[in-house]
Parts: structure tokens; C-alpha cells; sequence
């Protein structure tokens, strides 16, 4: 209670004004990181899933403060002018995105970059952390010999969510055949989504979004692997191979690139910049100052659980 209180404090007009102007005074760039929306009633309950009414009014409140530009104007520009400027990212490609962020995108034509990965779209099957997430949505007992036991409560969201975000934590310490074979005896305990499953578009749904003016394509590996934990010949065939793809289904091409759970190195940064890419972008609470590496470009991550004010400080820098 007592933090939300300052929350709500510090995220007054007076008080923001002042941390906000303290955090753009050198112009750096705002990268915003969505993953996928959901209905504002019923759907999925997890971090990733935004109700849709939830970033509709983020949206207006962003628009009313930054000018949202794409990542190609954000990289060519050397400073915003009178505001600042912000690019709003979305990463996986999940099917709610279609649902509602296509709709959103055709009342409210704003620039945004969706990074894809690709495995899924050619399986059809969601990737281990989405399948994880569907079958944890009611209270279990999830028992896994030899690495833990968690009991998933009935409520509220957010203390439901802290157990389940453990167990996603303690899987991506495992190898990866590993966390699939944890993954799926998950599932086996869980209870079937009655409802829309987080999972990916199709791929003419997902050429329909790209077929945006305002939307940019990038590339979010093939796999979704943790790419430092990989050889990193590996790690590029997975970068090239969803590049490849999403520019066969899109016909667009694919200049960006974010990895998949922030997971980086200078290394993978210098074979992306190899690839071709322009960009490729991390996770990190914080905003890009001029200068920044345009391959290691932080993001601030926004989910189901951050209120208007939790997001407006965190775009002050707080």
C-alpha cells in the first residue's frame, strides 16, 4: 500500500514534470517493449497480455508527450526537435496481436516495429513460455522431480503471476532440451485455456499487420533461444533463418532485430551488425542516450501489471 502511494505521488503532474525533464534533458531515445494484447475482460492472465483498453489509454498518454516514430526515423534522426521521441516495440508475434493491436493500429495509425520469431509460425505451436503460461491460468500444484514445487493460487493476478514468473525464471536456467521436457510435464499437470491461448499469428495474419504502412517487421530469432547460452554459429543461423522468413512472408525487409528475452553479448551484437541488420535492441529499464550502441539499444518493458502511473515514472527514469 505504501508503495503504491508513493507511486502515486511521484507520478502527480508537479513532481513528474520535474523527474521527466531531468531524464530527457540530453535528448536520449525511448524504447518502449509490449509483448501482446489481450481483451479487457476474460483472456489470459499473464505480464505479457496488456488489456487493450490498458494500451489505448498508455497510447494517448504517450502521444500526448513524445512523438512516436519508427526505429529507421529514430536511427536517422540526430535529435527529436521540440519533443522527445519514443518508438513502440512488440515482441513473439503472438495472435492477440492481431486481434487488437491491428485495430488499435487502423483507428490510431502510429508507427510500431513487431519483432517475430519464427519457429512457432511454422509449427503452430507455442513457444515453451507461452504453452507454460496457458496451463497455469487456475489454481495447481505443479511438482517436477528433481527441480521443484509450486503451488499456484487463485488469485489476485499479480501474486499469481510472481509463482508463475519463478517457474518460467527457473526453466530458462536449463539447457534447452531440458526446459521443453520441463515445459511439457507443466503443461501435462496444468488445465487446457478454454479461451483464445497465447500462441502465434498465422502467417497471412501476420502479413496482413506488416501490409501497414506504419508497421516495421523485425527479427526475433527462429527458436527463441537464449542466444549467449548457444555456440554462436548457432545463435546466427537462428538470427539469419527468421530474417530470411519473415522476408519471404512479408516481402518487406527485415532490418531490425531484438533478442529474445534481452539476452546479449558483444559478440552476437557484432554478427548481427554483420547479417546486415541496422539495429538490434535489449531489455533494460532505462532509456537510450545519444551515442548508445545502435546493437545493444535498451528497452523499458511494459506488461498487465504496471498502472498508468508505474508507467509515466518509468519513462521519467524512476
Amino acid at each position: 500500500m505504501l508503495k503504491s502511494l508513493a507511486v502515486s505521488v511521484l507520478a502527480r503532474k508537479p513532481v513528474w514534470s520535474v523527474l521527466r525533464r531531468r531524464a530527457l534533458q540530453n535528448d536520449p531515445l525511448t524504447l518502449l517493449c509490449y509483448h501482446t494484447l489481450g481483451p479487457d475482460q476474460g483472456g489470459i492472465d499473464g505480464w505479457t497480455v496488456l488489456r487493450v483498453s490498458d494500451f489505448q489509454a498508455q497510447l494517448a498518454d504517450i502521444q500526448a508527450h513524445y512523438d512516436i516514430v519508427s526505429l529507421d526515423q529514430a536511427l536517422a534522426q540526430s535529435d527529436s526537435g521540440p519533443r522527445p521521441r519514443a518508438v513502440l516495440t512488440f515482441d513473439d508475434g503472438d495472435a492477440g496481436l492481431y486481434r487488437h493491436l491491428l485495430p488499435t493500429l487502423r483507428e490510431t495509425p502510429v508507427p510500431v516495429t513487431i519483432y517475430v520469431a519464427t519457429g512457432q509460425f511454422e509449427t503452430g505451436t507455442p513457444f515453451w513460455f507461452d504453452r507454460v503460461v496457458n496451463a497455469l491460468q487456475h489454481p495447481v500444484r505443479i511438482e517436477l522431480a528433481d527441480f521443484g514445487t509450486w503451488d499456484i493460487p487463485a488469485g489476485p493476478e499479480k501474486a499469481r503471476w510472481q509463482v508463475l514468473g519463478s517457474i518460467l525464471q527457473a526453466l530458462k536456467s536449463c539447457d534447452p532440451d531440458t526446459r521443453e521436457t520441463l515445459a511439457d510435464q507443466i503443461v501435462a499437470q496444468g488445465t487446457p485455456v478454454s479461451g483464445p491461448a497465447l500462441g502465434p499469428m498465422t502467417k497471412d495474419q501476420l502479413s496482413e499487420l506488416a501490409a501497414l504502412p506504419h508497421v516495421t517487421i523485425g527479427a526475433h530469432s527462429h527458436g527463441h533461444e537464449l542466444l549467449d547460452q548457444i555456440p554462436l554459429d548457432q545463435a546466427t543461423d537462428s538470427i539469419a533463418r527468421s530474417r530470411d522468413l519473415l522476408r519471404d512472408w512479408t516481402g518487406q525487409p527485415v532490418r531490425h532485430f531484438a533478442y529474445p528475452n534481452g539476452n546479449h553479448s558483444a559478440a552476437l551484437g557484432a554478427r548481427i551488425k554483420e547479417l546486415g541488420f541496422a539495429s538490434a535492441t535489449i531489455l533494460e529499464e532505462r532509456t537510450a542516450p545519444r551515442g548508445s550502441d545502435p546493437f545493444a539499444l535498451p528497452r523499458i518493458s511494459v506488461g498487465r501489471y504496471d498502472s498508468r502511473d508505474r508507467v509515466r515514472l518509468r519513462l521519467a527514469g524512476f
